[in-house]
């Protein structure tokens, strides 16, 4: 029986949760990145990778190379998760993301997607909470704010959550017609 394996990379748990969300959808099960290896994947014919998106570097991405080879004879779908998905960002900019992240085992072919996670202050870690303060400075300087922009502005210091279980929908279809 076809089954398939959902690897993801997570830092605050968003991606985790879509990752979880699209391995029900499809009968399948999810397992971090770091945890995997070759052998999981030996049994999956279809292998959907996901990671949280920080300014254009994914979680744990760095593990694709190590699973590359395993890779190759999969079909392969992608997707990030970040604070605005692909609501203010063109889905272009945010596969060549994938592209970079993912090389080598990256098909520019497969079924792409970006969703929106949250933010969540009181779980950032310094680097993080250091990081925003340079990204608030820069978004109240913008004069043309995206909503996402003022999302971001407006939950500095507190919390957000735009993750959406229906929003995956349309990826599932896309990665069931494979």
């Amino acid at each position: 029986m076809p089954t398939t394996l959902v690897l993801y990379g997570s830092h605050y748990g968003h991606a985790r949760t879509y990752a979880q969300w699209i391995a029900e959808d499809l009968g399948g099960r999810a397992l971090p990145l770091e945890e995997a290896a070759e052998a999981d994947l030996a049994d999956a014919e279809t292998v959907v990778i996901g990671a949280s998106d920080y300014a254009g570097s994914l979680t744990r991405a760095g593990e694709i190379s190590r699973l590359a080879p395993a890779l190759k004879d999969r079909k392969t779908a992608y997707f990030t998760v970040s604070f605005s998905g692909d609501v203010s960002v063109p889905k272009e900019k945010l596969d060549a993301v994938l592209a970079k992240n993912f090389a080598p085992a990256f098909d520019a072919e497969a079924p792409t997607a970006h969703f929106r996670g949250g933010m969540d202050y009181a779980a950032l870690s310094r680097k993080h909470r250091t990081a925003m303060m340079g990204v608030k400075a820069f978004l109240k300087s913008k004069s043309n704010r995206s909503v996402t922009d003022q999302q971001m502005l407006d939950c500095y210091g507190g919390q957000a959550d735009y993750s959406d279980r229906e929003s995956i929908a349309p990826f599932v279809e896309r990665v069931r017609a494979l």
